[in-house]
This record gives structure tokens, C-alpha cells and sequence, in this order.
């Protein structure tokens, strides 16, 4: 009896393992078609008319929290209260891909960014693109695309929640929004399509620049072209605009309404935006468009040019002027406050007692953390100043005459090799991604060579053991008598010749890529590129 007991209870212990082992296949498969069914992608972007929160509308809501008709954008009580704003919309409702939060400029620091926030079954990433049919009435698709991937966190990891800006919307048209999710293993899993409506901006001119690709587009470096100072002359209204590879506009950054804010620069820190916002303050922004702190120049300063970040030591430079005296100011990041380093008027004393003329500086750069390079237009000179932030004394001249010699003797570095100096630079920087010997570095020169017939750039060679330069690269540029600059992306050249109106890109090997041109005579102050990879986009 116990051993018929024993094998029943055996048959019965297997029957059930076996009930239990189909069961649990049963779930694996039940749960592995239930994701393959979610996770099925159709194959073409169906394109929906979402609910959006308009710019306008935006800008009307926090005026009306913060009671008063026109709040000023660049200002953090504004700030705080369209954060607040976001915030309580993103707690209304569980937002889908397919029916997300989009708000138009929520921050009101970039007019056609398109915020995006909604929340997914698994973690995920998210890439996009941006489609017109035309653009001012002319079909041109292919020059319509952009895609990207948007930049939701540092690390570039998955998400489930995702939030960002979507940059690239062309204002006055139609945009088909496609935007595109990837899970962990980076298999697209869901797609979705917005068409947003952006109302023409008054202060965008050219929506798209003429332009003549000397090779293919795909030559070209990553990155927007950042362009200051275009159309702004007799404009209260000041931008930043960004054009695309195409010449297609892809993001405008209002600065304040006649607050005079200098053509500098952008710079790129961590994952934000710092820029100059008016004459006397620059703001740091998130990758949404949120300032997140204003620095202000100390009082009786203002900001009147070149501005440079070192992202090491968490501070910028910019040419400034106080109480009528031309200088450089500092502006340190973490704690927000700013300071004269230089006054220009101490450091050339010695050339001034000998009755020289007025100096003009037009560029500054940081050269490590302690030391920067300067171009001075008037005198043709290139000019190294060391330990700015102590003790501030001038390195080395390289200069186009002899207007400073007599003066600096001791740090006036002579030609090596048989060539036509610089006339009237306007720009003068360094690559900072090369690695060189301590003793030697190249400088970029922007050389107007005004009075000639072209202007050019100039590469040379700096030797601080021998204190000579070597002109190691030329290239012919389009004249430009007063203005222009370079600029190195990622090894790439960009040159501006802006009394043209016209600027280019170079490979490293020297060969041209594309040149733009602006449409009516129109001119641009500067122009440089960013990939805006870890601010805007994913790295």
C-alpha cells in the first residue's frame, strides 16, 4: 500500500510540474506577444493636429500669474513663474507619445522651440525630425529635413519619462513633426507625428540663405551655424540665429528689446547656454530654454565685444568698458559675479606715454587658464597677455607694423620666413582642441588686409623659444574691409567675410565645403558653429 501510495503521489508531483511549466511558457509567450504587440511600429508617421500651448499663449498666462501686461522674459521672476506653469501641466494628465504636453517658446528665450514632455511604458530615448513641403511658398524637401536626437538627461541614458526642447521648426510654415522612440537595446519601438503651426517672426528676414555646396552636404561638419549682428543695424530687436547645413533657419534666441547686447559669442557649459542677453548682463540657460542665473558687469561696465568660456575653471571673459575705459571683464559662473581684469589703458601705459594712438581691441580668447590672446585692429597687432587674473602683463606682440615696437621690444616677435604681415585683423584665436609643445601654438587670423583686394586667413606658428611666427597656412577669403572672423568646429573652418556678406566652411585639409551668402546686401557681424551636442541635442 505504501508503494502504490509513493508512485501516486509521484504522478501526481509531475502532472502538476508539468501544469505549472506550461503555465509559466504560457505567461513568458502571453507577456512577449503582449510587448511585441505594443512595440509594433507602423510603417509610415501618421500626422495628428495635437493640443499646443502656443508661445503667445504662454507668455499671456505668466502675465497674467505675475499681473502686469508685458512681464520682461529676461527676468527670473518670469522664469520661475513659466516653470510653475509647466510644472502644474505636467501634473494634469499622463501624457503619451501620441498625445503629449507641447509648448510653443516656453520660456520665451527661443521662439520656435517645441517643448515635448510625456511619460512611457519602458525606458526609452527619443530622436526626431523636422519636415516642411516649402518654405515662403518654394517646394524644397530634402533642404526642409532636419533630425536630431532630443537631449533629455547627461548621461544619454534611457528614459521613461521623456522632456526636452525640439529645435529646428521654421517660423511662418507648416511643420511635420515625426518623432521617433528607441528602447534600451536601440530598437525603434513607437512612432508619432504633430503638425505644428509657427507664426511668422518679424524679426526673421531670411528663412533660408543662398547657398553653393562646393562637395557633398555629407562632407560638411555637424552643427548649426550661430550668426550675430545679422540685420541688426537700426533694430531695437537683437537674435541670435542658427541656420542648418542647407542655409535653413532652426532657432532664433531674442535678446532683450533694445538692450544693446554686443555680437560675442555663445558658450557651452554642461548642458547649458551662455550668452549676452543686453550691454550689461549675460545669461546661463538650460537646455529647455529656463535661465537659470543672470551675471550682471559690475557697475559703470558694459559689455562692447568678443566674449570666451573656459569651461575648466568655470569662467568667462568678455571685452568690456568701464566708466569709458576699454578693458576685459571676468564672469565667474558659480558664484555669479563679475570683475575688471584688465584695463586697457594701465597695460599699454607704456605705449601711450610714447603718444601712441587710440587702440582698438575687436576679439578675446582664452589661451589656458591664466593667459589670453587679444587682436588690436588699429596697430595690426596680435597681443598675448599672461596672468590675468593676478597680474596681468603682455607676453608677446606679433604685429603687422611697427606701431608697438618701440614700446615692447622685449616681447615683439619677429617673422620667420618671407610674407605680408596681418592689416587691420579683425579676429584673432586659437584651436583649442590641438595639443602642441609648451613653447609652441598656432593662431587663426582673420587678416582683413584693408586697402587690399582680398582679405585672408592666416595660420601661423608661434615659437616662444625663438619668439618668431611662421605663416603656415593661406587662404584667399572674399574682401572684407573692416569686419569678419574664424571660427574651428571639430577641426573645421568657418570663416566669415561680413562686409560681404558672405561666410564658408573649410575641411581640415583646406578644401572648401559650402559657401553662404545673405540675400539684399545684408550683412552679418560674426558668425561661428556648434554641433550643440549636450545642450540641444544628445552627445
Amino acid at each position: 500500500m505504501l508503494k502504490k501510495a509513493l508512485k501516486i503521489s509521484f504522478i501526481i508531483s509531475i502532472f502538476f510540474a508539468a501544469v505549472l511549466a506550461g503555465a509559466a511558457f504560457l505567461t513568458k509567450t502571453t507577456k512577449e506577444n503582449i510587448k511585441k504587440a505594443e512595440t509594433t511600429v507602423p510603417d509610415r508617421v501618421e500626422y495628428a493636429k495635437p493640443e499646443i500651448i502656443t508661445a503667445e499663449s504662454m507668455y499671456k498666462k505668466v502675465a497674467k500669474k505675475l499681473k502686469t501686461k508685458k512681464p520682461e522674459v529676461y527676468s527670473m521672476k518670469y522664469q520661475k513663474m513659466a516653470k510653475s506653469i509647466i510644472d502644474k501641466f505636467k501634473k494634469k494628465r499622463k501624457y503619451t507619445l501620441d498625445s503629449p504636453l507641447l509648448i510653443v517658446n516656453p520660456y520665451g528665450t527661443n521662439t520656435t522651440g517645441l517643448y515635448i514632455y510625456f511619460k512611457h511604458k519602458f525606458r526609452v530615448n527619443t530622436k526626431y525630425t523636422v519636415s516642411v513641403k516649402e518654405i515662403d511658398g518654394r517646394e524644397n524637401v530634402k533642404a526642409g529635413n532636419f533630425s536630431n536626437s532630443l537631449y533629455t538627461n547627461t548621461s544619454g541614458m534611457p528614459l521613461a519619462e521623456q522632456e526636452g526642447l525640439i529645435v529646428g521648426l521654421i517660423p511662418g510654415e507648416r511643420n511635420y513633426v515625426s518623432v521617433y522612440i528607441y528602447d534600451e537595446n536601440n530598437k525603434m519601438i513607437a512612432k508619432a507625428g504633430y503638425k505644428v503651426e509657427i507664426p511668422e517672426s518679424e524679426s526673421v528676414t531670411m528663412k533660408t540663405l543662398d547657398v553653393a555646396h562646393e562637395r557633398e552636404i555629407s562632407q560638411m561638419s555637424e552643427g548649426l551655424y550661430a550668426v550675430f549682428g545679422l540685420d541688426d543695424k537700426g533694430r531695437k530687436n537683437r537674435h541670435i540665429l542658427f541656420y542648418d547645413n542647407y542655409g535653413v533657419i532652426r532657432a532664433e534666441l531674442p535678446l532683450v528689446t533694445g538692450g544693446e547686447a554686443p555680437e560675442t559669442n555663445i558658450g557651452l557649459i554642461d548642458d547649458k547656454l551662455f550668452y549676452a542677453i543686453d550691454k550689461r548682463r549675460f545669461a546661463l540657460v538650460d537646455r529647455m530654454g529656463k535661465v537659470e542665473k543672470f551675471i550682471g558687469l559690475e557697475d559703470g561696465t558694459v559689455a562692447f565685444g568678443d566674449m570666451d568660456l573656459n569651461t575648466g575653471i568655470r569662467k568667462a571673459v568678455t571685452l568690456s568698458k568701464r566708466n569709458g575705459n576699454d578693458g576685459i571683464s571676468s564672469l565667474d559662473i558659480l558664484e555669479g559675479k563679475s570683475k575688471e581684469i584688465v584695463n586697457f589703458n594701465k597695460l599699454f601705459s607704456s605705449y601711450y606715454k610714447k603718444g601712441g594712438s587710440k587702440l582698438k581691441f575687436t576679439s578675446v580668447q582664452f589661451i589656458n587658464d591664466n593667459d589670453l590672446i587679444v587682436s588690436e585692429k588699429n596697430t595690426s597687432s596680435t597681443i598675448r597677455i599672461n596672468n590675468v587674473f593676478r597680474n596681468p602683463n603682455i607676453k608677446a606682440v606679433i604685429s603687422g607694423t611697427d606701431e608697438l615696437k618701440s614700446a615692447y621690444e622685449k616681447v615683439f616677435y619677429s617673422k620667420d620666413g618671407d610674407f605680408v604681415g596681418q592689416k587691420r585683423q579683425s579676429t584673432a584665436y586659437i584651436d583649442k582642441n590641438e595639443k602642441m609643445d609648451n613653447r609652441q601654438y598656432h593662431v587663426m587670423v582673420f587678416n582683413n588686409n584693408t586697402g587690399g583686394r582680398h582679405s585672408f586667413y592666416y595660420k601661423y606658428l608661434v615659437n616662444e623659444e625663438k619668439m618668431t611666427y611662421s605663416l603656415e597656412n593661406a587662404i584667399e577669403l572674399p574682401y572684407s574691409a573692416d569686419n569678419g572672423n574664424i571660427a574651428v568646429n571639430n577641426g573645421y573652418l568657418i570663416v566669415a567675410s561680413s562686409d560681404n556678406g558672405s561666410f564658408e566652411e573649410y575641411n581640415p585639409d583646406g578644401y572648401k565645403l559650402a559657401n553662404f551668402s545673405f540675400a539684399n546686401d545684408k550683412k552679418a557681424y560674426r558668425i561661428f558653429k556648434h554641433t550643440m551636442k549636450g545642450s540641444w541635442f544628445t552627445k
